[in-house]
């Protein structure tokens, strides 16, 4: 046998092998533990998510899936940590609409939101409310812009800071309406709550589950709803499209979603991904995310990698009009 012909038999063997173990390796995984990286706080949505699903692959996998919390940054500090993590899908991320906004305030990220990472799967998304104190005596969208336009730069909203996915969303809104707000800037869900009970601000655009129980009890008024359809967790809540003062204006659902470490084979990503959507769609846990809320979504990675793509040139091109600083 000629030299050539050994060495391309060497090479053929060799991708044959590669392949062989890369295929194994995704039939046998996971064989240790895997960590589930989220960025924010115990006890918040992205958390219990994580909570639940990865529950539930410890039960399909017989290996414990360790959700563990990094928060702070608006999740930019877990995804350094998972984006320089190793490529076996032993690590994976939690990701939230935060991550396709690119803060001016985080520039040195020492990662890229696309390149830095695989996508696996969304998971779930949650509609959002706008919400005000009901001293402020509107009860419409409508009439919220009209008192908005009566007193620009007078009414105060609350965010959890500037290039956050609440911030950016109500600047979209502010777009769409052609009125201007000011944003107060909080730590977190809990503290916006206690300045929109106190009149501190006077409005914000949350997720419907943060404050549901204010809401309900009247606490809250909720004048709208992100989203193509009404909530079930507020069936008498109107779209923003609905409110005809802002046809055809959606806003922004927040949406949540798995990447893994770019670099991670196709194989593992896919099993990562089939395994995952199974445990999505079990009765026993959509019956628990329901109740938090939460619309659950299963597309492919690929479908993922597009909405990442789509959102992150949406939020860019806002920010060429809103001062993030």
């Amino acid at each position: 046998m000629s030299r050539k012909a050994r060495l391309f038999l060497a090479l053929v063997t060799s991708s044959i092998a590669v392949f062989a173990s890369s295929t194994t390796t995704a039939a046998t995984f996971p064989q240790k533990p895997v960590r589930f990286v989220v960025g924010y706080a115990p006890g918040g949505g992205t958390d219990v998510l994580a909570r639940v699903i990865g529950r539930k692959l410890s039960d399909m996998w017989a290996q414990p899936v360790v959700v563990e919390n990094r928060a702070g940054a608006g999740g930019t500090i877990a995804a350094r940590l998972v984006a320089h993590s190793a490529s076996d899908g032993y690590t994976i991320l939690m990701i939230t609409t935060n991550h396709t906004v690119p803060s001016h305030e985080h520039r040195d990220l020492n990662y890229d939101p696309i390149k830095s990472f695989a996508p696996v799967i969304e998971i779930a998304y949650i509609p959002s409310a706008l919400l005000v104190n009901p001293s402020l005596q509107v009860s419409s969208v409508r009439e919220l812009i009209e008192l908005v336009k009566a007193k620009p730069g007078k009414l105060n909203f609350g965010s959890t800071g500037p290039g956050t996915a609440q911030f950016m969303d109500m600047h979209l809104l502010m777009n769409a309406a052609g009125i201007k707000m000011v944003n107060v800037t909080y730590k977190g869900a809990g503290l916006i709550l206690v300045a929109l009970l106190g009149n501190e601000i006077q409005l914000t655009l949350q997720p419907i589950t943060a404050y549901l129980e204010s809401i309900k009890a009247g606490k809250l008024k909720a004048l709208a709803v992100t989203g193509k359809v009404r909530s079930g967790l507020l069936p008498d809540v109107p779209t923003y499209s609905e409110t005809t003062a802002l046809h055809g204006f959606e806003g922004s659902a927040n949406w949540y979603g798995i990447v893994a470490p770019a670099g991670t084979s196709k194989e593992i990503v896919r099993k990562l991904h089939d395994d995952v959507a199974t445990a999505i769609n079990t009765s026993e846990v959509q019956r628990l995310l329901s109740v938090q809320g939460f619309v659950t979504v299963s597309g492919s990675p690929e479908q993922f990698a597009k909405k990442i793509a789509n959102d992150l040139s949406k939020w860019s091109n806002l920010l060429k009009t809103v001062d993030v600083r």
